[in-house]
């Protein structure tokens, strides 16, 4: 195991509300629908986030505008536990890979206000990558970037979707509960790489 692949949301920051509820608390329950079914441009950096919620609050009729609505992309707050987690890992020689969907916008809040440039060895943001989870696309670019193949890697994510597309590939996987923080993110990798490095019993 060479590679620890990690998500943002719900893994390294806590996002409190889940986000399907805080969409549509925020905008109604059509523009959340309207938002999950129309985001992968923005996700994979062919369209800006702020066209996109200009389109739906037209489209709807929608009485927030475009930057009440880019508010509820604001709320997370990074986990210091589970920062140390990454450092950690980093010192004990893994290859670490932020391995996010998000916007060119939220990307930029994340580095710029959240701080996570120099966080892990590589940042795989999808609206680089030009693909997002769980497309397997987006893994099989990480990987290339990473320069390892799919046995090497080890994928964290609260998203069961994605966490399945991974391991369809053959990347090892750690389903994380969202948002149950740092603690149990040391508990869930100490388990997995001992694990991995576990001599296989023979047939």
């Amino acid at each position: 195991m060479r590679a620890v692949l990690l998500d943002a949301d719900g893994v390294l920051q806590l996002i409190g509300t889940p986000w399907e509820q805080a969409l549509a608390e925020g905008g109604g329950p059509d523009f959340a629908r309207a938002l999950l079914d129309e985001e992968v441009d923005a996700l994979e950096g062919r369209e800006d986030l702020r066209d996109l919620l200009a389109r739906l609050v037209e489209r709807l009729g929608l009485e927030a505008g475009v930057e009440d609505l880019l508010d509820l992309w604001w709320r997370a707050t990074p986990d210091p536990a589970a920062w140390q987690v990454v450092r950690d890992l980093r010192a004990s020689g893994y290859l670490t890979v932020l391995a996010t969907n998000q916007q060119h916008e939220r990307r930029d809040w994340m580095r710029t206000v959240l701080g996570y440039d120099g966080l892990c060895d590589l940042d795989a943001y999808s609206c680089e990558v030009g693909a997002a989870k769980p497309s397997p696309g987006f893994f099989h670019r990480v990987l290339a970037l990473a320069g390892i193949s799919a046995d090497q890697a080890l994928f964290v994510d609260d998203n069961a979707e994605n966490i399945a597309a991974a391991r369809a590939l053959g990347i090892r996987t750690i389903h994380h509960p969202a948002d149950s923080g740092g603690q149990e993110l040391r508990r869930e990798l100490v388990e997995e790489l001992d694990r991995a490095q576990s001599p296989q019993p023979r047939a």
